[in-house]
Order: structure tokens, then sequence, then C-alpha cells
């Protein structure tokens, strides 16, 4: 028996109710599963050394000064800049201002290293120099910001992903109870991968705009020249609007099968 059209209507309207909850359902589990949004973080120090953070925060962008403040590093800014800050030192390496300029190691003849700004967008695989200061750059999520100790012309090892820096914590099995427990013996602990947990945040100390020594303009802005054009800055990811996109797709294919059915 041919089915009527009032039944092939309300069959259609259960259709358009099952898959309307079904969206509904999936899409705030999906959102919830993203988890915040990370950015890594690199600080290489004149003798070498390399101190990585993972970084997490909520929203689609965080400012790079945003981003050192939460790194638990003790980090000297001079507000006074042209650019929003800038970086005099991190812990114990730069130039204690106001009491030195914050370009103190600029001043000479010889050599200029100061505080230099790199990053790495989602996905690249290589440093670019950022011709913006830390309180105007933006970082998307999946980003590396890096401060380096030198003349601007050494950025950190390209190894230095944000995989690597905010790398998913390994799950240990944990070994059962033992019913009699002899005297424990310490063992020794495996050398930790970078910290992959936020640290505790730190304000930036901001020092008194007012200089004590003065600097020829020209010989700074030579010094800290980029060496490689920066790249133009990137808009926000749509990753996170898909699955409503998901979602409009599905309600807009069911109101394509009724026309067709009532056709």
């Amino acid at each position: 028996m041919k089915p009527s059209l009032v039944e092939i209507r309300a069959k259609d309207t259960l259709w358009i109710l099952a898959l309307a909850i079904l969206s509904i359902a999936i899409v705030p589990t999906v959102v919830s599963a993203q988890g915040p949004a990370q950015v890594g973080l690199v600080v290489q120090f004149g003798d070498g050394r390399v101190e990585t953070r993972c970084i997490s925060f909520e929203g689609d962008q965080i400012g790079g000064d945003a981003l050192l403040a939460q790194s638990g590093l003790e980090v000297l800014v001079d507000p006074s800049s042209g650019m929003g800050i800038t970086v005099c030192r991190i812990e114990d390496e730069g130039c204690d201002h106001p009491a030195e300029h914050c370009f103190c190691q600029c001043m000479g003849g010889g050599q200029c290293v100061y505080w230099n700004y790199f990053y790495r967008e989602p996905g690249a695989d290589k440093w670019t120099y950022s011709a913006l200061g830390a309180a105007l750059r933006k970082a998307q999520p999946g980003a590396v910001e890096a401060w380096v100790w030198g003349n601007g012309k050494n950025p950190p090892e390209e190894d230095l992903t944000f995989e690597t820096i905010c790398a998913l914590p390994t799950a240990t099995a944990t070994p059962p109870a033992e019913t009699e427990t002899a005297t424990s013996v310490p063992t020794a602990s495996p050398t930790p991968l970078p910290p992959a947990s936020t640290p505790q945040p730190t304000t930036l100390v901001v020092a008194s705009p007012e200089p004590t020594a003065t600097v020829q303009p020209e010989a700074i802005t030579a010094a800290i020249e980029p060496t490689e054009a920066p790249a133009e800055e990137a808009d926000p990811g749509l990753g996170d609007y898909w699955p409503f996109g998901l979602m409009v797709v599905v309600l807009l294919g069911v109101g394509v099968l009724i026309w067709v059915r009532q056709a």
C-alpha cells in the first residue's frame, strides 16, 4: 500500500528531529575534547643553555608579553619602546635597565648582542625574525615563540618544534601493591622532558622609562635589523569552527532530501 503524503511528511519530520539532536550532541563533545590552546616558548641564553615552556591559554591567540609573563622566568622590560615593550633582561642575562640602557651591549664599536625575537607559525619548518615587539605580536595555537641572546643572526635549532615542546605525556602503568614492603631503596630518576604544563605565572618587571645612558639611534637600528624578512601575521585559524560547519551541512542535506520527496 502506497504511503500517504501525511505519513511521508511525518517520517521526514522524525528524520529532522533525530539529525538535529545528533548534531547538538556531537558539537559540544568535539569542541570540549580539543582542550585549551597551547603555544611553545624557547629561551636561549648566551652560554648555549636552552629552556622551553608549553604555555596553555584560553582564546584564539596570545600576546608575546603575556606568554613571557606566564613562563615562570624573571623578565625585565622597558615599556617606553615604540614597539610596546623592549625585553632588556631574562633571568640573569641582559641589561639592568634603567641603571643600564636596554641595549647596553650595543653601544660600543664591538659586536651588538641583545634579546632578539623569533617565531614559527603552526606547521612552519623555519624560524622567522619578528619585526614586532612582544606586546604587539600575537601567537596562534600551535606556534612557537623564541628569545635568543645574540646578534639576531642565529635562530634556535630547527628541531625545537611545537610537537617537541608540547609533547603529550606518556601514560605509565601503576605497579601492583605488595603485601610485604621491604626497605625502599631510592633509584635514579630519568631525565625529564621539557615541561608540558603551564608554569606558575609571573609578572613582567617593568623598568622605569627614564634611561640613564644615551645611544645613537642609527647604531641600534643597524644592529637589530632582521636578517630575514618577517612573514605576514597569520589570521586566526578557523579550525575551532569546523563542527558548526558540519552541522550546517547536515541540516542543508536534510532540507534537500525533504524538497526532493515533496517534488
